[in-house]
């Protein structure tokens, strides 16, 4: 008699696969946490505390004048048109060559502060009876709380590291600093709505001034809100906002519109207050460890700078799988070079990539 062969779970689970598509649907979920540049190594040797060296981008290579050579005098006397023949010039006195420039790209570390991780336990009673789509029923719920998790954890460092208060005076004199401004107290006139916006919209214009003065690239440039300021904003009758609900992308989909030269991102996490930076203004530094040695099975995946592992361990006393995901990460701000200057005043290593904009409304008038 033929013997039986053994039962298995009908999920055909590649490990591999698994990650990459994890990914995949963490970068599509996020919104605040998919703006910051990333950085992330797969072969890392360390652990939680641990610094990755990461290279900042070089500046342009200086170009240097050269004059032409001294002309010679004209041998005809009186003849202001006849030029010397170019066998009479003779060689330039000083040297035309250029200085050998090079890519100077210095470091800024970056320590893996945090291990972020969540995991599900899958009975054998679920694998069997319950569980019919891997990726909706378990892979997308692991993914969302990474997602919810990076938005808010992404959410809490702008609010306490997108500001220029680290300039000295004389470089806030320069660049310009922080923006404040005071708005009048809703009172839902039509007069009162524009009020209240045209002061927001100039003190955007003040805001991109200091981002221009800083050499801030104008793309890829980011305004982050909450529903306060975002409720100002669409009451603007100056304001035209576009519609992302069509795009699978949750960035999109919180992108509420574009003003002088700014995506608009919404988020529940900010109140009355803005805050405007580029895009390189941030990095998040993502590593995993390697895979242990008791995983049942596990990889680990790099997708759009995003390192993450997979692990699927065996619980023998309660006959269950194990399903996770872990990173360790660390997020900063892109400070400038040590040798950057803006109009002849040294700036060196200072974060002026964002700036915030704080936001008070002003007592009503007596009455």
């Amino acid at each position: 008699m033929e013997a039986a062969l053994p039962t298995q779970h009908h999920f055909n689970l590649d490990p591999k696969q698994v990650t990459i598509a994890a990914l995949g649907i963490l970068d599509r979920q996020l919104t605040l946490g998919g703006i910051p540049a990333r950085y992330s190594e797969l072969n890392f040797t360390g652990g939680i505390g641990d610094v990755i060296n990461v290279n900042r981008e070089s500046r342009g290579i200086p170009v240097q004048e050269s004059g032409i050579s001294t002309p010679i005098k004209n041998p005809i006397t009186g003849d202001k048109n006849v030029f010397a023949a170019a066998s009479d010039r003779p060689l330039p006195d000083t040297d035309r060559r250029a200085p050998n420039g090079y890519i100077n790209e210095t470091r800024f570390p970056v320590q893996l502060t945090t291990l972020a991780q969540n995991a599900t336990a899958l009975g054998m009673e679920q694998v069997a009876f319950d569980l019919r789509q891997f990726g909706a029923q378990v892979l997308t719920k692991l993914t969302r709380g990474f997602a919810e998790y990076f938005d808010d954890t992404v959410a809490a460092f702008i609010k306490a590291n997108i500001t220029r208060s680290g300039l000295t005076a004389a470089q806030a004199k320069v660049l310009g600093g922080d923006v404040a401004v005071t708005i009048p107290q809703a009172d839902g006139t039509g007069e009162n709505m524009s009020a209240r916006a045209l002061a927001i919209r100039a003190a955007l214009v003040d805001a991109r001034k200091n981002m221009n003065v800083a050499q801030v690239p104008t793309s890829e440039r980011y305004l982050i809100a909450g529903p306060e300021v975002e409720a100002i904003l669409l009451k603007d009758p100056e304001f035209v906002a576009f519609d992302y609900s069509g795009d699978t992308n949750a960035l999109r989909r919180a992108t509420v519109g574009r003003i002088y030269g700014f995506d608009i991102v919404i988020h529940n996490s900010f109140g009355l207050e803005m805050y405007l930076f580029h895009k390189s203004a941030m990095l998040i530094a993502s590593a995993c460890p390697s895979l242990p040695m008791g995983a049942v099975t596990g990889s680990i995946q790099n997708v759009n700078g995003i390192a993450t592992r997979m692990l699927v361990d065996y619980n023998y006393n309660q006959k269950s799988d194990t399903i996770g995901l872990d990173t360790m990460y660390g997020l900063t701000t892109i400070k400038e070079d040590p040798d950057y200057n803006v109009r002849g005043t040294v700036i060196g290593e200072k974060f002026v990539r964002g700036l915030k904009i704080s936001i008070t409304e002003s007592a009503p008038s007596g009455g």
